[in-house]
This record gives C-alpha cells, sequence and structure tokens, in this order.
C-alpha cells in the first residue's frame, strides 16, 4: 500500500516539497540537450542549395524542344508557300491477284468447317453409356431375389410427407404374398404420379415432316413406356401415341439408343392416326404391344 511519509509538522513538510518541486522544475527549464539540432555550417555552402547538374539537363532539354519546334514551323511554313495542288495517278487495273494465298486460306476455311461438322455429328449420334432401362430391368429383378431370399416381409422407410413429418417402417408384403394397406396405398399414389407424368423423362424435342406436314415431335419415357406426341401448329391438333414396354425395349436396341431414328419410322395416317412404321392393326387389343387406344387427336381451342 501506498502510504504518506510521516512528519511532525504538516507545514513544514508541505515546505520542502514545495521547495525540492520548484527546483527540479528550474533545473528542467535550464538544462541543456546532448544533440547538435542546430543548422549544419555546410547548409550555407552555394553548390549544397543550388543543383547546377539539374539546371543544366533542363537547360538543354528546353533547348531542344525549341528546336523541334522552329524545324515544325519552318515545315508548316513551307507547305503554306506551295499553291500547286497535288496531282492524283488514276490506278490502272490490278494485274494481279489481290492476295497471293486467299486461295489457300479457303481451301484451309472449308476443311475446318468440314471437321468442325463432322465433330458435331459425331457428338450428336454419340449412344450413351449408360442405358436405363436395364437399370429399371436389374433393380426389378434385384427386388424380386431380395423377396425370394428373405426370410420375413420386406420393410422399407417411407420418404418424408412433411419437413417435420417423421417416417416410419412399412411392410411391402404380407407372409402370403399381399400387400398391407399402408404398401398398396403408397402403390396407388405411385400409378397416380406416373399416370400424371411425375416421373417422365424427355428425350426427344424436334420438328420434322412427317407424311408432308411439319409437326413438333415430343418423345418422353418412364423407363418403361414411350410416350410420344406430335402438334401440328397449323390446324393446332396434337396427335399422341403410346408404345408399350416390350415394343419400346426393341426400338431401342435396334435404334441403338438414338430415339431420332425413332420418330423418322412415326407415319401419319388418313384417319389422322399416329402411327410407327405406317401399321395400324384393329384387332390388337389393350393388352397388345403397341397401345393403339391410347391414340388421340385432341384440338386446342
Amino acid at each position: 500500500m501506498d502510504r504518506a511519509i510521516p512528519g511532525g509538522n504538516k507545514i513544514c513538510s508541505q515546505r520542502i516539497q514545495q521547495r525540492a518541486l520548484d527546483m527540479h522544475r528550474d533545473r528542467i527549464k535550464n538544462m541543456k540537450s546532448q544533440v547538435d539540432t542546430r543548422t549544419p555550417m555546410v547548409a550555407h555552402l552555394e553548390h549544397v542549395k543550388v543543383n547546377l547538374k539539374k539546371e543544366q539537363m533542363m537547360e538543354d532539354r528546353y533547348t531542344e524542344i525549341d528546336r523541334d519546334n522552329r524545324i515544325l514551323l519552318k515545315k508548316m511554313t513551307d507547305i503554306m508557300k506551295q499553291q500547286n495542288t497535288p496531282t492524283v495517278t488514276p490506278r490502272g487495273p490490278a494485274s494481279g491477284p489481290v492476295s497471293l494465298n486467299k486461295d489457300a486460306r479457303k481451301k484451309e476455311l472449308l476443311r475446318i468447317t468440314r471437321e468442325n461438322q463432322s465433330i458435331l455429328k459425331r457428338i450428336q449420334q454419340a449412344q450413351p453409356v449408360y442405358n436405363h432401362v436395364e437399370w429399371e430391368d436389374e433393380h426389378r429383378k434385384n427386388s424380386n431375389y431380395m423377396k425370394n431370399r428373405c426370410e420375413f416381409p420386406v420393410t422399407l422407410r417411407t420418404p418424408r410427407q412433411g419437413k417435420y413429418s417423421p417416417s416410419e417402417l412399412v411392410s411391402l408384403a404380407d407372409d402370403d404374398g399381399d400387400m398391407t394397406a399402408r404398401s398398396a396405398q403408397s402403390s396407388r399414389a405411385a400409378q397416380q404420379d406416373l399416370a400424371g407424368g411425375a416421373n417422365q423423362k424427355y428425350v426427344l424435342k424436334e420438328g420434322m415432316k412427317l407424311s408432308d406436314t411439319y409437326y413438333l415431335v415430343d418423345m418422353s419415357t418412364d423407363g418403361r413406356n414411350l410416350y410420344v406426341s406430335a402438334f401440328d401448329s397449323i390446324s393446332s391438333v396434337t396427335l399422341e401415341v403410346v408404345v408399350k414396354e416390350t415394343v419400346h425395349r426393341r426400338l431401342y436396341r435396334e435404334a441403338n439408343g438414338d430415339y431420332r431414328k425413332i420418330a423418322q419410322r412415326l407415319k401419319v395416317s388418313s384417319q389422322g392416326r399416329l402411327l410407327l412404321d405406317g401399321v395400324e392393326d384393329e384387332s390388337h387389343d389393350a393388352s397388345d404391344e403397341l397401345d393403339a387406344s391410347s391414340m388421340v387427336a385432341r384440338s386446342h381451342a
């Protein structure tokens, strides 16, 4: 702890402290610096005040500028004194080609254009590495293998319906093979989504001529069936056809996965139906490969 210096008399102690403080201030006021901060004596020399080399370089530069200005002024004066107008000599016909390598550059440009077109054609006709139809088949087979191998009914976790709703484990089938109410409800919902086109993926959107009429052809698939529609912008009529799974697989193998080749096989009959390879068989029923009952033509208002 800081304590005051003990003293016998407060008045005498204050006078002694005040006298010591005054002496300290006098010593600080009269103290001399140890470093000489005065202006050095060489600062008054002439060569330090004036940079003669710099002035000489500036003078040479100004002299050169004046000389260039005088030469330019003389040239301008000579031009103004000349009253004769310049004569323009007509150019004769070109004796040779404008460019010596024009043909070579043209050939090179044509070669590059052909190579670019061939590269673009190869890219457009490139076949996919992965086959989603085969994936669906393998998934279906694996599901059957899993059901046959499991001792108890197969259970899967249902997706969450909301943000905070819990997911549940439901059985896909009972011991006797019948589906439970929960799984049947999920299956019906999936079928409704499939019928509404929720899982469909467009594989082709292109305009082409079908039976001398220009149509906008759209192709989409849900992994099994192939849905084809052709829209006529002049008459505002849409033709549709649904290709069953077995026919879809066969066409996919024959075209090597190129749906453009499948679209080129489409025809429009005289009755205004969209046909595949121009074949229409009225004896086919709803279980045939090509769903003829799905061929509809609706007019857009």
